[in-house]
Parts: C-alpha cells; sequence; structure tokens
C-alpha cells in the first residue's frame, strides 16, 4: 500500500513504488484538473498489481453539482486557490478512472465534506 497525501516526496514527479495492492489517494484530486487527475490515475494504475484497489478521498459532488452545499462553497475557494482545480461527480471520477484502465469503480462513502470515498480496481 502507498498513501499519495506524503509531503516527504513529489507524486506528480518522483517515481511510485511497483508491485502494490492498494493506493490511497487523500485530497488530492480537488487541486488538479481532469486531465491532471488522469495523469496521476495512469501514474496509480502502473504501480498497482492486477487487481490492486485506488480508493480516492475527496469531495464527491452531485449530479447537480450544487450539493453537497460544503462541496459547491469549496469549489469556489479551488477557483480561487488554484490553477485549476474544482470538485467532481462521482461520474467525471469513473470516466477519468476508466480513461487509464481502471474498472468496477463506485462510492463506498458518501460524506457532506471532504470523507467520501471512491473505489476502481484494476483488472
Amino acid at each position: 500500500m502507498f498513501c499519495l497525501r506524503s509531503s516527504r516526496w513529489d507524486f506528480y514527479t518522483d517515481q511510485l513504488p511497483h508491485g502494490v495492492d492498494l493506493a490511497w489517494v487523500s485530497a488530492i484530486v480537488h487541486q488538479n484538473s481532469r486531465e491532471q487527475n488522469r495523469q496521476l490515475f495512469a501514474r496509480t494504475f502502473a504501480s498497482l498489481t492486477s487487481g490492486g484497489l485506488i480508493l480516492i478521498r475527496d469531495i464527491l459532488m452531485g449530479d447537480s453539482r450544487t450539493s453537497p452545499v460544503a462541496g459547491a462553497l469549496f469549489a469556489v475557494n479551488m477557483l480561487v486557490a488554484t490553477d485549476q482545480g474544482g470538485t467532481f461527480t462521482f461520474e467525471e471520477l469513473r470516466q477519468d478512472l476508466a480513461s487509464v484502465g481502471f474498472v468496477e469503480a463506485e462510492v463506498l462513502r458518501r460524506d457532506q465534506g471532504m470523507h467520501s470515498i471512491t473505489a476502481a480496481r484494476k483488472p
């Protein structure tokens, strides 16, 4: 297992561990554009063993993009504080994960704040 949250290394440029069965991507995707997330997901996919899981903890927006309210307000914060960050719906995450090869994306936990968890598997 490895956790993409450490400040000891740069998960955008440093080599990720290989042969792991679980990647925990914690409170990261909101600071990226969808393209940046696809690149991060591709790097994570390459590091996982067959059958390995990616778990993403972040804000998960409803399809209307107006709820949860905390997520909508946080999206404004990302608009101001980052170059390309934002908040994403499950469908957007599912599409981005699928674009690099992940399958069986599902919401394991839906939360009004930063603690929703989305999972997907490397075939």
